[in-house]
């Protein structure tokens, strides 16, 4: 029992993407829009940006679920083979991997709208967020809670 539950957390892993600007619903990242004062073209490319983006990633997200799924009913199976296993987990793994490699490039395509002191302010919001994203881990860790 304790190895099932240990493979089913480690099959739900999901790759945490990078900050990128005007993300829907998202305070921070609102608040980080005003913090660089983008002008109404920057606003439009980043917009057309992550909607070039966005059917990728959406169809992405939709293979890696897919497989998750596949890899839960081959871990109910009883006559899977370690072989099968292992192949499976190497497909979630490349897709998780190439759904980062969306995300990584995304990103390098916003960086290059913002001037200079646009990417200076945030590279700063990014490592203010790592750095928060640790002290949350660290409180984890240890049980405490908010």
């Amino acid at each position: 029992m304790a190895i099932a539950d240990s493979t089913t957390k480690a099959t739900h892993f999901t790759v945490a993407p990078a900050p990128v600007l005007m993300s829907q619903g998202d305070e921070q990242e609102a608040d980080l829009v005003d913090r660089l004062d983008l002008s109404t073209a920057q606003r439009q490319q980043i917009q057309g940006i992550r909607a070039n983006y966005r059917s990728q990633m959406g169809a992405k997200r939709a293979a890696i679920q897919q497989a998750k799924n596949t890899m839960r009913t081959l871990m109910r199976n009883s006559t899977t083979t370690r072989n099968q296993l292992e192949a499976q987990h190497r497909t979630i793994t490349n897709l998780r991997q190439d759904l980062a490699d969306l995300h990584f490039r995304q990103m390098l395509d916003i960086r290059e709208v913002l001037t200079p002191a646009q990417r200076a302010e945030l590279a700063q919001h990014m490592a203010q967020k790592r750095q928060g994203d640790r002290f949350q881990r660290w409180r984890s860790w240890f049980g405490w809670r908010q």
